[in-house]
């Protein structure tokens, strides 16, 4: 089976580039390698293979690069006296048994910093958008494992600088000026104190307290909420993915988008609408690694569509790998950014090849079934992309996840529109009520109805324990056994 995805190649590269560039100390030797290969590449225009050869290894610098780059900047010597710093609350606060604990930017937009102020009375009162003088040292983020977790690795791709602890005597409320912030990080603040304000609305209704957070976390990306036993349900039946925002959340926005709108002859006005409402509601939720990565992959689907050209395949996904790598190297260790392209991956590669096993004829006569078929075929597609990886990190696997997906896709789907619905009537308290009233019974049908499957039998196999070397071979006799059906089996392949 033959694969036209030109870009896969060098969105590998650059991935090994960024991985290797934790052994660099300095960019700046990659960067003169780098000068070297591009002058080579444009010497030898007549191979093309060689050309070929050095454009992969002129990527794989690349990352090297970008890598090292980032590095270099986020790993800031701090001073080991106390420091007069302003900041800018930047995060929904989370009240802790004796801290309360928040984002935070400095005022010239330089550093984001994870804070933890003494809880009292007037801490507890801390809110997003809020500047605050602290009068504290600042250290750099300290190592910590769990496993296989890397809580540096994990603070580096979110972009933190250091952390900070102060006493109640140690801080006040300030007055702080954001026109040293970047024209994104203010208007990200402002979308995000918007978000404030519903979910401070949300909290009024009187809502049972697991729908409020499923709502909340589902449409607004705020999971601080979700208890330990909640987060363990959806675990354990495999349906985690449903509370964090990712391409699901936004394709189901977009799709409804672009049918209530459904301006056939005005395709170009149409799709512009559906991005631009796709990134406001991106900033709402506070531009998140996985949110970014889905609205730009979105947005690059709605652009192939007025092209009428295939809107997604393998090369599709490598071109957005590629953006997003470049913009923040680091995103490649996070763990929501690697599930979410191993499932898109998954669904491009493995899903062709199980939806064809009921002949295409029988699908269009029946189109019942042929729903229900994409749905199993997409989920096992998915499951078998990330599957691994979610075993290796967190040890389980979930036996009863197609059953899941039979729930929670579809409840989603009512849930995420009526929110859309609530969010316009936000207005309008009567019909508010009765949209939160149904949002409510829906996510509290949605959590019993998971905590049922998680009570069968087998629900999850737990203490899985997989080492990097297993989790790679895994990989590479799933990519094998891919390979050998694709050739046995021609008719289902698919270019990319």
């Amino acid at each position: 089976m033959k694969i036209h995805a030109p870009l896969l190649p060098l969105a590998v590269s650059m991935i090994a580039g960024i991985w290797m560039s934790q052994r660099i100390d300095d960019w700046l030797v990659p960067l003169g390698v780098l000068a070297i290969v591009v002058v080579t590449i444009c010497c030898i225009g007549r191979y093309p293979r060689l050309q070929t050869a050095g454009i992969i290894v002129g990527t794989l610098l690349l990352g090297m690069v970008l890598g090292s780059r980032q590095r270099q900047q986020l790993n800031v010597e701090w001073s080991q006296e106390r420091q007069l710093m302003e900041v800018v609350v930047t995060s929904e606060v989370k009240v802790k048994e004796k801290t309360v604990v928040f984002d935070a930017l400095t005022a010239d937009g330089q550093h984001k910093l994870r804070c933890s102020i003494q809880r009292d009375n007037d801490s507890e009162q801390i809110q997003i958008g809020q500047g605050l003088e602290v009068y504290t040292r600042i250290k750099k983020v300290h190592e910590y494992h769990n496993g296989h977790f890397d809580y540096l690795q994990y603070m580096l791709c979110h972009g933190f600088t250091g952390e900070l602890y102060a006493y109640s005597n140690q801080w006040q409320w300030q007055t702080v000026s954001l026109k040293e912030l970047s024209t994104t990080d203010r208007l990200r603040l402002r979308f995000l104190v918007w978000r404030h304000e519903l979910l401070e609305h949300f909290k009024r209704q009187d809502m049972d307290e697991d729908a409020y957070s499923v709502i909340t976390a589902m449409t607004l990306g705020e999971k601080t909420t979700l208890s330990k036993e909640l987060k363990d349900t959806y675990s354990q039946v495999g349906a985690s993915h449903i509370l964090a925002l990712s391409g699901l959340h936004l394709m189901i926005i977009y799709s409804v988008i672009t049918l209530v709108l459904g301006w056939h002859h005005y395709r170009m006005a149409t799709q512009i609408m559906a991005v631009l409402t796709i990134w406001a509601f991106a900033l709402l939720t506070g531009l998140s690694t996985s949110v970014v990565r889905a609205a730009f992959m979105i947005s690059v689907y709605a652009l192939l569509s007025l092209g009428y050209r295939e809107r997604m395949s393998v090369n599709t996904l490598a071109f957005v790998a590629i953006v997003l790598l470049a913009i923040n190297p680091m995103a490649i260790y996070d763990l929501g950014f690697q599930l979410s392209f191993l499932a898109v991956l998954g669904i491009l590669l493995i899903h062709p090849l199980i939806n064809n096993l009921i002949a295409p004829d029988v699908q269009l006569r029946h189109r019942w079934l042929s729903s229900a078929w994409g749905l199993v075929t997409v989920s096992i597609a998915a499951q078998i992309a990330t599957a691994p990886l979610i075993a290796y990190q967190f040890g389980r696997f979930s036996t009863w996840f197609l059953l899941s997906n039979f729930i929670v896709i579809p409840m989603a789907w009512l849930l995420l529109n009526i929110a859309l619905l609530s969010i316009v009537f936000f207005w309008w308290s009567w019909a508010l009520n009765g949209l939160l009233a149904i949002l409510t019974w829906l996510a509290t049908t949605m959590n019993h109805a998971l905590e049922w499957v998680a009570g069968l039998p087998m629900s999850s196999i737990e203490g899985i324990n997989l080492s990097t070397v297993q989790l790679y071979l895994i990989y590479i006799i799933v990519g094998c056994l891919w390979i050998a059906i694709s050739l046995r089996f021609p008719a289902t392949r698919r270019s990319g």
